[in-house]
């Protein structure tokens, strides 16, 4: 349910083809039966789509004439919301406590180049904007499951993004996920949501330019938080020219308990992945229960994600021979998934889950 520990990760190489999504019998909005009722968790699974059918409006079907859906498009995004209606500078930080891993200083030493996995900031300030919209979603797949957790952001009143691999495909009617923004030492200063649907292509275990979901909330609780917009970019050198945050929810920092950040975070590359999704790769960080976590940064004054947390891969599947006879388990980089398919994902939920005060 997290992020892939990188000593055990094994990556397959996904060649996907694009087509229209399986349209489900039920609306969402009548799946959710109030904010103590567990609604049936349903999927809307994009597979096999005609790529000749991406550049057509009616395939996203998101009734919005600034949503450029076509091939040639440069750019596109959708807007984030601070009900305070207050702009924070750049620069603006919330309250942070240093963190370190146990012997922080030795490993960083043995291993310079990936210090964000010894060394990150817990937030403090779990109700300020923007840090306020990311928190934790915990699943459940089935009866006697333990449930697990992952990371996810509000980008709507009522719609929350994270991995797909965080979703449970192929578990049955008790399957489970609730969100609960600004989490942070067991407390949910915004209440929880359970979640009644999610849209996105079926992952379950590869790391790839497309792994993740927006995920319709059962209660508004953007309302109460504002959300973040979100970015993509058709040239890579966008992603590249600036250096980004991400935010989780770690396991080897308080257990999953607290919301960890790490900043000025460099891309190492940026690969395509088809037409609609990229890989933003960095420098490992990223440790079990960060999966789903926003990429993000100030975007013309707006906080904005450009991807979610995949999981890491080893350096050696780029190259020529792939990783055949390779034994060093310390070659390794993390990914996050990112692209047009993302932003597309959310302007779907805006069109057609958007519930109305």
């Amino acid at each position: 349910m997290h992020s892939f520990h990188p000593a055990i990760l094994s990556i397959v190489c996904l060649i996907l083809t694009l087509v229209p999504a399986i349209p489900l019998a039920e609306d969402p909005k009548k799946q959710c039966r109030g904010p103590f009722t567990v609604p049936r968790l349903d999927s809307d699974e994009l597979i096999q789509v005609n790529q000749d059918r991406i550049a057509s409006s009616s395939f996203w079907d998101t009734r919005d004439d600034t949503l450029d859906t076509s091939i040639d498009a440069d750019s596109g995004g959708t807007l984030g919301y601070c009900p305070n209606h207050t702009t924070l500078p750049e620069n603006y930080y919330p309250n942070l406590i240093p963190w370190a891993a146990k012997n922080a200083d030795r490993l960083s030493t043995l291993n310079p180049d990936n210090t964000g996995l010894y060394y990150r900031d817990q937030v403090v300030s779990l109700t300020t904007y923007p840090w306020n919209t990311i928190g934790r979603v915990t699943i459940n797949r089935s009866k006697n499951d333990k449930g697990g957790w992952c990371t996810g952001s509000l980008v709507g009143r009522n719609l929350m993004l994270t991995a797909s691999h965080c979703f449970p495909w192929g578990y049955g009617r008790d399957r489970w996920m609730r969100f609960a923004p600004g989490y942070g030492n067991g407390s949910e200063p915004y209440g929880s949501s359970y979640i009644s649907q999610c849209r996105g292509v079926k992952n379950i275990f590869n790391v790839t330019g497309i792994d993740y979901v927006i995920c319709h909330l059962c209660e508004p609780l953007g309302d109460l938080t504002g959300w973040m917009g979100t970015k993509w970019w058709r040239d890579a050198d966008n992603y590249l020219s600036r250096e980004w945050r991400s935010s989780g929810y770690p396991t080897d920092s308080f257990e999953g308990g607290e919301q960890m950040l790490l900043s000025n975070i460099s891309l190492i590359d940026v690969d395509f992945h088809g037409r609609l999704g990229r890989e933003l790769e960095t420098r490992l960080f990223a440790t079990p229960g960060w999966s789903g976590g926003p990429m993000w940064e100030y975007i013309d004054g707006e906080p904005t994600i450009v991807g979610v947390c995949s999981g890491g891969e080893k350096d050696c599947r780029e190259e020529t021979g792939g990783c055949n006879g390779v034994t060093d388990s310390n070659s390794y980089h993390d990914v996050f998934a990112a692209g047009r398919l993302m932003t597309y994902l959310v302007a779907y939920g805006m069109t057609h889950w958007l519930t109305r005060a």
